[in-house]
């Protein structure tokens, strides 16, 4: 029998993970020493093992690996079925994430990020949970309800803990790579960083700029560094006609290029200029149907 810590140094899967994986799924039933700590069998491990390898190697969903174990172990059909995903579950974690972050409790708020990441997959946090609460965040900053500086700290603990993931990611090398940025003024960037991790996720090399950054000596980069797609996010629709200039200018001095667009600034359709063959406008749920494609 294995302790929840030695579990978690064999198989490298943190503990958090773990228990959000037998709370949610079943997936192992844990026995008590007689001091009450928990204890998993090796056939618990053996299960944890299999979910590690699909999710990470195989690139399945968790909920996709535990029908695939459910499957392989013959469990009944009707045991196997996943519990519906409702809004009430996300709803939870937009609350406790919420009151985490405008309380300053960082080591919480990670806490509850964590879970959070081990239920559900990257796409499904960012648009669920992430978007949610940062804009319920920004609403209370506008009205008065929350300071700036608790603004600032939700923003950036979601922000950093985003950016870790970069690393985690390796790059396959035969796909094309990507320069993503927010034009320069524009400075709300969580929205291009999902996206930019969207792709990342799938091996695809991303230079990542950031908010910030200035048009003017991009065209050498995307000489240099080879740089088949462009992809830009505005929220403040006042830096719309200087990108969408240099877009114009850069697909005829790089007909090859590609440019997708995205951010609460396009949501407007008056703001989307003709669209052409190599510009693509893309919300959150428009991101898997164009890699597919």
């Amino acid at each position: 029998m294995y302790s929840m810590k030695r579990a978690s140094e064999l198989l490298g899967i943190s503990v958090v993970k773990i228990r959000a994986w037998e709370n949610r799924y079943g997936i192992i039933s844990p026995q008590r020493s007689s001091g009450g700590h928990r204890l998993l069998s090796d056939e618990d491990l053996a299960r944890l093992g299999f979910l590690k390898e699909q999710t990470e190697k195989n690139g399945l969903k968790i909920s996709e690996a535990v029908l695939l174990l459910q499957q392989r172990e013959s469990v009944p059909a009707e045991q196997a079925a996943e519990p519906p995903v409702t809004d009430k579950s996300y709803d939870g974690f937009v609350e406790k994430l919420y009151t985490d972050l405008i309380h300053f409790n960082s080591t919480q708020a990670d806490q509850t990020i964590d879970l959070i990441f081990a239920l559900y997959d990257l796409e499904e946090t960012f648009r669920s949970v992430f978007v949610p609460v940062l804009y319920r965040i920004g609403e209370e900053w506008e009205e008065g309800k929350i300071t700036v500086i608790q603004e600032h700290f939700a923003s950036e603990t979601i922000l950093r803990r985003m950016s870790a993931l970069f690393r985690v990611f390796p790059i396959d090398s035969s796909l094309p790579v990507v320069l993503a940025f927010c034009p320069e003024g524009e400075r709300h960037h969580i929205g291009l960083l999902s996206f930019s991790l969207f792709l990342r996720k799938r091996g695809v090399n991303v230079l990542y700029s950031g908010p910030d950054t200035p048009l003017e000596g991009l065209e050498a980069i995307i000489e240099n560094q080879h740089i088949s797609f462009i992809a830009a996010s505005v929220t403040d629709p006042r830096y719309i006609d200087k990108l969408m200039n240099w877009i114009e200018t850069a697909a005829r001095n790089n007909p090859r290029l590609r440019f997708l667009l995205g951010g609460a600034a396009f949501g407007d359709p008056a703001a989307r200029r003709a669209v052409k063959a190599n510009v693509r406008y893309l919300s959150v749920h428009q991101w898997e149907d164009w890699y597919r494609d």
